[in-house]
């Protein structure tokens, strides 16, 4: 299959293709270019902002378009179970053709060492490239246990907490309505619901458990020992590793590449190796994705 670059969202509705929705914005979106370079160019994948439109487009277009995929990052509130059946039992009208990473972000994937060592990029041993990760991901692993505590927090309290009024008729007056308003018992309901989940004790809680998920208690991470990896926001990391003196990558007139630039020909070199050396997760995309391709 032909890929045609740079084709505007009503031509791909009028065409029927096959289509992979992702998040980001922009044609240059890093999950664009990656996961293109995955599928050989055989495969439309487009941006479609972040991951709560994408979820609200996949749940309103599955009936008309089964042939729209839509791929998003792994939130705090997507839990293993959640995410290993989409995969099982994609596709499924019940998760609406939506498939999410089953770690935090697609660069987390760009983390593994045993797939970085076959970088031709690389100009570090194993125990060096190692220790940068360990270290990258050491300097911020406080801060995303935290902010894996606000966006649940945030999350949480998004819920419809409370319900609209339905009878005109005790609303007579402003007096009636001001009344009706005050005397609304959920407002008290949620303002003691609130106080309990910001409260010192449940945030300590959220804070140590999500801690001890990313480290199993250990202080210092360690490859093997608790799920940091996947968790850790990899964009960043990723993109601190390969600015680092552990990738050189040259461009056709011999300069050396910086940035954006660099991670994206690091990333797309590894996605050129043979579909038995990537990652077990890719190489799961794929398969379902040509599957609907070839039916």
């Amino acid at each position: 299959m032909r890929v045609t670059a740079g084709v505007r969202s009503e031509e791909v509705r009028q065409n029927g293709a096959h289509v992979l929705f992702v998040e980001g914005h922009g044609e240059e979106s890093f999950d664009v270019q990656i996961i293109t370079e995955l599928f050989n160019r055989e495969l439309r994948v487009e941006t479609l902002g972040p991951s709560f439109s994408i979820k609200s487009v996949a749940q309103a277009l599955y009936p008309f378009h089964p042939k729209y995929y839509f791929l998003i990052d792994r939130d705090h509130h997507h839990d293993d179970k959640t995410i290993n059946k989409c995969w099982k039992n994609f596709p499924d009208p019940e998760t609406q053709n939506l498939l999410i990473w089953k770690y935090r972000e697609l660069e987390n994937y760009f983390l593994e060492p045993d797939y970085l060592m076959r970088s031709e990029n690389r100009r570090v041993g194993r125990s060096d490239l190692e220790d940068k990760i360990k270290t990258f991901c050491q300097e911020r692993l406080y801060l995303d246990a935290a902010n894996y505590v606000i966006t649940s927090i945030r999350e949480g309290l998004k819920k419809n907490w409370v319900q609209i009024f339905t009878n005109p008729n005790e609303f007579g007056s402003r007096t009636q309505a001001l009344e009706r308003l005050h005397n609304t018992g959920a407002f008290n309901t949620f303002k003691d619901e609130v106080a309990n989940v910001i409260g010192q004790g449940e945030i300590e809680r959220r804070f140590d458990e999500t801690l001890n998920k990313m480290t199993n208690g250990s202080e210092q991470l360690e490859f093997g020992n608790g799920r940091w990896l996947e968790m850790i926001q990899g964009k960043k990391v990723f993109s601190q590793l390969v600015d680092s003196e552990c990738f050189q990558v040259e461009d056709s007139g011999g300069n050396y590449l910086q940035g954006r630039e660099k991670v994206k020909q690091v990333a797309k070199s590894l996605l050129r190796l043979d579909i038995t050396k990537q990652p077990e997760d890719f190489q799961e995309l794929k398969r379902l994705i040509e599957k609907r391709l070839k039916s």
